[in-house]
């Protein structure tokens, strides 16, 4: 007979972050968890609290997920590619992206957009445009609220945005933001 498997925290908090990025925070249980782990319930409760316990665990497994993507995307120093990254994510994990930007009411407050990158890229912005620090801050705002807009949509399937189109839209809105700014 051959040994009986033993979960661990990352095997718990790996499924449930699968069921999450699939399904929604609202399908982890403790009861859908142990039965994706073909286990009891005990070990969840054996390393977690409880089920708040382990939906904060997922709720910051989720936040750091998406900090990897902007830094990543952030390393170019480009505001059109940090946007681009945003509505990527937001394509590619709309569970995510809705609990992180669009859930009223989040136990742990909504993510607040670009943070992770915002003074990196603005300096790179005021240097490339040419523009002083406000109003690069204008043009950042702008083109976040743009993009945030875009990811929304795609996260609840109202747009289907391929890769090429999301740039395009996101270069054509950030130069004519940029155009609107210098005529002042």
């Amino acid at each position: 007979m051959p040994p009986k498997q033993r979960i661990t925290r990352e095997m718990i908090l790996e499924r449930s972050f699968a069921m999450f990025c699939k399904e929604g925070m609202e399908s982890v249980n403790a009861r859908s968890v142990a039965k994706a782990l073909n286990c009891s319930t005990q070990p969840i409760f054996s390393y977690f609290f409880g089920m708040e316990d382990l939906k904060n665990a997922l709720d910051q497994k989720a936040r750091d997920t998406f900090e990897i993507t902007m830094a990543d995307a952030a390393k170019t120093k480009s505001l059109v590619d940090c946007c681009c990254a945003y509505i990527h994510f937001a394509t590619e994990q709309p569970c995510v992206f809705s609990h992180l930007f669009m859930c009223v009411g989040d136990r742990n407050g909504m993510v607040r957009i670009g943070d992770a990158v915002r003074s990196e890229v603005i300096a790179a912005e005021c240097e490339r445009e040419k523009l002083d620090e406000a109003q690069v801050s204008d043009l950042y705002t702008k083109l976040w609220t743009y993009a945030h807009g875009l990811a929304s949509m795609s996260a609840i399937h109202r747009v289907t945005l391929d890769e090429e189109s999301v740039n395009q839209r996101m270069s054509q809105m950030h130069r004519a933001i940029v155009e609107q700014i210098k005529r002042g």
